[in-house]
């Protein structure tokens, strides 16, 4: 079942929702912090689908778990809430990884229904199986992610593929690296694809070409091989 880490030092707020989505127990559970610092640490120990998290929070606040997400868990998405919105601080978070972004007092039905959206975009357990790669690429694109993605057809060997900002940058298949190695894994019709932590060194760039110009070659290339 997906999890929720909500972190939220208002414990009052804290009470609140956790017995107004207690009709939402079927979809998802519920795991709250009561700082950046607890969900650090439930973060490093449960798989979690989705974060909720306040700004102004002590010893860790929100920016910096928003830092620790972009850096550690990119792939999870994020919902921000706060009582303290500026059109600063809402520019400064349109640049991050945000799902959506909430101004204390909200509406508990737009609330959740932005959860349950959020959701519906997660991975299960962390891998999406038998999924066109081309399709999901394209969604990585559009969601101008930054991951490190493992994909792995069935009785083949595993390839690698990195993005920046949804800009795919390198990708590694056997001996094959950069456009090649992309190219080889593209044309891969179902595969399990997984996330990958990001390494702390930085993935050099090997790929110049577009995504949608490398899955055009890919599946000419496909086409070819076939005919």
């Amino acid at each position: 079942m997906d999890k929720v880490l909500i972190a939220e030092d208002d414990l009052a707020l804290q009470r609140f929702l956790q017995i107004r989505l207690q009709k939402y127990k079927d979809k998802f559970a519920v795991i709250f912090a009561d700082n950046g610092e607890e969900a650090i640490r439930i973060l490093k120990q449960t798989y979690i689908s989705l974060l909720v998290t306040d700004i102004g929070m002590p010893k860790v606040d929100g920016m910096a778990l928003l830092s620790y997400m972009n850096n550690k868990h990119p792939h999870i998405p994020c919902i921000v809430m706060t009582a303290n919105a500026t059109p600063e601080l809402e520019q400064k978070l349109s640049n991050d990884n945000i799902f959506c972004f909430f101004k204390k007092p909200f509406q508990l039905e737009k609330f959740v229904q932005s959860i349950l959206h959020a959701l519906e975009l997660d991975i299960p357990d962390g891998a999406l199986k038998g999924i066109s790669v081309a399709s999901f690429l394209q969604m990585i694109q559009l969601e101008q992610k930054t991951c490190l993605i493992e994909v792995h057809p069935p009785g083949m060997e595993k390839g690698l593929f990195y993005f920046y900002e949804g800009i795919p940058q390198n990708a590694f298949y056997g001996e094959l690296r950069g456009e090649e190695a992309a190219l080889k894994i593209i044309a891969i019709d179902k595969a399990e694809i997984r996330f990958m932590n990001l390494p702390s060194k930085q993935i050099a760039r090997q790929i110049n070409r577009e995504l949608i110009a490398l899955i055009m070659e890919a599946m000419r290339r496909k086409d070819k091989s076939d005919g």
